[in-house]
């Protein structure tokens, strides 16, 4: 086995994947920095503040199926975790199957912060290339013992010096929008549409079904695109798409469109995975802990990450 008495280990990325192997190697008592490029925690299961109000415009929702992962949401977060509990339904207003769909009170980002504990994380430290330093890696002035990687697999082999390679990411157009008057159209309904039939809008959330995340007198939604129309508008001007998005919504959930009052698009590239990919290869030393190893669901990207850890620590 190798010898992890005195490793120094690097992590990047601070979403869940990351948090779950970094706090999986702590606890074998090896010393460990996570690198987050962003401003804060979560990566893909990430909240934006926006206009005074909170919304999820990463993961909508997390399960809690695993016992080993529970047990741990439930000590670090308590009772800022609660259920959603109003109807998920499909395009033809059928109920999804019946599952428990949590959320974080304060954003679903911050269910990573809490996870985290005290870990040594330094957010706004993008890492874009990692250097052979002898049998160890450097990272600016500092030296580690090995790698861990939850970035994309694009970027976690340029970090690593190597070609981008096939890409298992498809991406995700997002779109927050915000109207004034609460429980406009048919929100009282239910939380979500899921459209799995292949209209541009795959996905639609009304926001005001977590408590006290939009303000009185509002109704805000998230709503994400399909793959098709992500792919194809991807680069686009987010003006373009958003307003098709917009009108897609404002008919779907039957919304009048003079109580439009804000909208916010976010583009993600790498957004979920549509079956899992082969294990990269990576430089002696590296492992990679990504959900593109898994599936994209919340509760996998923590266990990917787990595993990652055990991976690593069992290099021979």
């Amino acid at each position: 086995m190798a010898d992890f008495s005195s490793s120094r280990v690097a992590v990047i990325g601070a979403g869940l994947a990351g948090i779950g192997a970094a706090l999986g190697l702590r606890s074998q008592g090896h010393s460990v920095i996570v690198f987050e490029k962003s401003r804060g925690y979560g990566g893909r299961c990430a909240t934006k503040r926006w206009m005074g109000h909170t919304l999820d415009h990463g993961a909508q929702y997390f399960t809690l199926r695993d016992a080993a992962f529970r047990e741990r949401v439930e000590r670090m977060c308590g009772e800022r975790i609660q259920p959603l509990n109003a109807p998920f339904l499909t395009e033809q207003g059928a109920p999804l199957p019946e599952q428990a769909r949590y959320y974080h009170v304060l954003g679903n980002s911050r269910l990573v912060r809490e996870l985290a504990g005290d870990l040594e994380v330094r957010t706004e430290t993008p890492v874009s290339r990692i250097e052979a330093d002898g049998s160890r890696w450097r990272i600016g002035p500092e030296s580690f013992d090995w790698v861990l990687s939850t970035a994309p697999l694009p970027q976690t082999r340029a970090m690593a010096g190597q070609a981008a390679g096939a890409i298992p990411y498809v991406p995700c157009l997002t779109l927050l929008l915000l109207y004034s008057g609460e429980w406009l159209g048919r929100s009282r309904e239910c939380y979500a549409v899921s459209d799995a039939s292949g209209h541009p809008l795959a996905w639609s959330a009304c926001e005001n079904h977590k408590f006290g995340r939009i303000a009185s007198g509002l109704t805000a939604w998230v709503v994400q695109a399909s793959c098709e129309f992500s792919e194809t508008r991807l680069e686009a001007p987010p003006e373009s798409w958003a307003a098709e998005l917009r009108e897609l919504t404002e008919a779907r959930w039957e919304i009048p469109r003079a109580a439009f009052c804000a909208q916010h698009p976010h583009r993600w590239r790498y957004a979920r995975i549509l079956q899992p990919a082969p294990r990269p290869e990576l430089p002696s030393g590296w492992e990679f802990g990504g959900d593109a190893l898994s599936e994209s669901r919340v509760e996998s990207a923590w266990l990917a990450g787990e595993a990652a850890a055990r991976r690593l620590m069992a290099i021979k």
